[in-house]
């Protein structure tokens, strides 16, 4: 890779983190494929400006072959082509974008891993006890965050970037910055209130550095990573062990349930921060059953109506 290679790169990732609002966890997978494609492409003593969508559908063959890379990856990584190919082409540096040129991988639609109600409320039931027994600033800390997550169905990242002043508990809102840096209002029920109430007493005995609503022992930002550790560490201490479950699971787990509650889909989609109501749509794999009675029970021609 030569220096024009990498100021291109460089000059990429300051327009995914200033103009388009990437998360850095994208941002930073986003250059690592593009690195990775400039590498495969000194190879074929081409550059990143001499590319056909050859040379691309080539480069994904070739992760799939040498890494066994799965189909998801391999679109992941066409994605992040074909933004970085987007931005060459607005700044005229290429031509044409290869990457848009190149046919969309097809995919399986995977369901979410989602916890039961018997699993969340025993989740929930065991931290709040444990803060009962022991009211410390991380159990007050570890409860507020589980509680939040279910009852929001919150980003990792917007919880980790959640700041003091964007927390109402009177009215039981957060303001939150997600994808895009698209804001948008999310409230939280009862349950999660009483939790952040709790933790509100200790995150008070620390210096506010720099704002954020969860922080670590040393008063610091509570990271994603933090966040991840926590998990692992409350999942094995409560005996959820049946299940892979990550923060992203409580996300999932509360549209599942909401939806199941009778929810709307489109509040769905305005809660999760979608863009797309496609997005939102694979959440309505819940309960099909208890769908169809609903459908047979108020569809005009079912013919149970009033049975």
């Amino acid at each position: 890779m030569n220096y024009k290679e990498n100021d291109f790169i460089k000059a990429f990732t300051q327009y995914l983190e200033a103009e388009r609002g990437y998360s850095s966890h994208t941002v930073e997978n986003y250059r690592r494929v593009v690195e990775q494609f400039a590498l495969f492409l000194q190879g074929r003593k081409k550059n990143l400006l001499e590319v056909t969508p050859e040379e691309i559908s080539s480069f994904l063959v070739h992760l799939k072959v040498q890494n066994g890379l799965s189909r998801v990856s391999q679109q992941n990584r066409l994605s992040a082509l074909r933004t970085f190919y987007r931005f060459l082409k607005k700044r005229e540096l290429v031509p044409f974008n290869p990457a848009q040129e190149v046919g969309g991988i097809k995919t399986e639609k995977k369901l979410p891993a989602f916890l039961t109600l018997s699993e969340i409320d025993k989740l929930l039931s065991f931290l709040k006890k444990k803060y009962l027994e022991n009211k410390c600033f991380l159990n007050a800390r570890n409860w507020a965050v589980f509680e939040l997550f279910y009852a929001s169905g919150l980003r990792v990242s917007e919880l980790a970037d959640l700041k003091r002043e964007n927390v109402d508990l009177h009215n039981r809102l957060v303001r939150v910055h997600g994808k895009g840096k698209r804001e948008r209002i999310v409230p939280f029920n009862e349950s999660a209130r009483q939790a952040l109430q709790e933790y509100q007493v200790f995150r008070g005995l620390f210096e506010d550095k720099e704002g954020y609503f969860f922080v670590n022992r040393r008063g610091g930002k509570l990271s994603t990573r933090g966040i991840r550790k926590i998990f692992e560490r409350v999942l094995k201490e409560a005996g959820i062990l049946e299940k892979k479950v990550s923060p992203h699971t409580l996300r999932h787990t509360f549209a599942t349930h909401f939806l199941a509650g009778g929810g709307e889909l489109r509040v769905v989609q305005e809660m999760l921060g979608h863009a797309s109501l496609s997005t939102t749509q694979i959440y309505t794999h819940i309960d099909w059953e208890r769908m169809r009675r609903v459908y047979d029970l108020t569809h005009p021609h079912s013919g149970r109506r009033g049975n």
